[in-house]
């Protein structure tokens, strides 16, 4: 979410547009913004008193307790994260059970650097063979 206007710009437009005998949309066109934003702002300044932006909420509430966590990394810090979820699991009471990414959000706000695992890709350690089949398609055989 953007950062909100002003404070004196939003009572400079109210102003303007409270003192004049402008439209909205001339108000907002002088001020360069939406004629939405001015309504709100003139009906925030009549009903309130003020044009001050309303508090920025949003986000969930973390429900991993950060101690239990900070013990179970410090006991081994190795664990990958669906281990960590699960041994959290184990301490934690059933109602606070938590899943994976709420682990992954805690650690990150935490200041944890992990490294993710690609499990898709097997390794391999020595050189691999050859295709045993016939190449299909067109164009010659190698």
């Amino acid at each position: 979410m953007p950062n909100p206007y002003p404070i004196e710009l939003r009572e400079r437009a109210v102003r303007a547009y409270e003192d004049g005998t402008n439209t909205y949309v001339a108000v907002a066109a002088q001020f360069q913004i939406a004629v939405s934003t001015l309504c709100l702002w003139v009906r925030r300044a009549r009903d309130t008193g003020h044009v001050l932006p309303a508090p920025k909420g949003g986000g969930w509430y973390s429900p991993v307790e950060l101690s239990v966590l900070h013990r179970l990394v410090r006991e081994q810090p190795d664990r990958t994260t669906e281990e960590l979820t699960r041994a959290y699991n184990r301490v934690a009471p059933p109602e606070a059970r938590v899943h994976r990414s709420s682990i992954l959000r805690a650690l990150q706000r935490s200041g944890y650097v992990f490294k993710k695992n690609d499990r898709a890709r097997p390794s391999w350690i020595g050189p691999r063979s050859r295709p045993s089949g016939a190449r299909s398609g067109a164009g010659s055989p190698r």
